[in-house]
């Protein structure tokens, strides 16, 4: 890739970038061009070059944030971490790489952009379940999951905990660390505390 094209696709990372700051804190509608341009310093004839409305860089914002999310679930399935190291990164650490989206912003746009819809279930069939299917299954062989359970169950359970999660604002984290540790706990090791905790003797 040519110095143009870095440039280029740098300018592009700052919009988006800029873009899901302002849209998460002020909502799409209420976000104008003027001032995505303004906080990524550009010019509004250059968002225009590189998208085409402000619809389609709303898809991008969401595209980009659902690739980045996948790509930090992958690597750590390359390290071979356990499976409870990385269900603890997902749903509980605050990695920079990944920047916390407000449900109500993904909500908003969903419901005002059937291709964006379409594209968000496709990339969760195709994408994000495989993924999950992969590290249980992986978990299981290996005894960290019970291999009796049912993969719809526990993919249930896992989601259930993400979306409590992801609800919590990053100003209440603070608030709500433990409780979420303490749900954590429970899906790990049930509510008899750790599996050796009883059994001492």
């Amino acid at each position: 890739m040519n110095g143009f094209e870095l440039r280029k696709q740098k300018k592009r990372k700052q919009i988006i970038a800029s873009a899901f700051t302002l849209f998460n804190q002020e909502g799409v509608k209420a976000v104008k061009v003027s001032d995505i341009a303004k906080d990524a310093s550009v010019s509004q004839v250059t968002i225009y070059n590189h998208f085409n409305s402000k619809e389609e860089l709303v898809r991008e914002v969401i595209k980009d944030y659902m690739n980045t999310h996948f790509t930090l679930i992958k690597n750590l399935l390359q390290e071979e971490k356990s499976f409870s190291e990385v269900i603890e990164i997902i749903i509980l650490e605050k990695n920079q790489a990944v920047q916390q989206i407000n449900p109500s912003l993904l909500e908003e746009m969903l419901s005002t952009d059937e291709k964006l819809k379409e594209y968000v279930d496709h990339f969760y069939q195709t994408k994000t379940l495989p993924l999950f299917i992969q590290l249980l299954q992986r978990a299981q062989e290996r005894g960290e999951v019970n291999p009796s359970l049912s993969m719809e169950a526990v993919i249930f359970y896992l989601n259930a905990m993400k979306a409590e999660a992801q609800r919590v604002p990053v100003e209440e984290w603070s608030k709500r660390e433990k409780f979420l540790q303490d749900v954590l706990h429970l899906f790990f090791y049930g509510l008899n505390g750790k599996p050796d905790s009883h059994n001492s003797e």
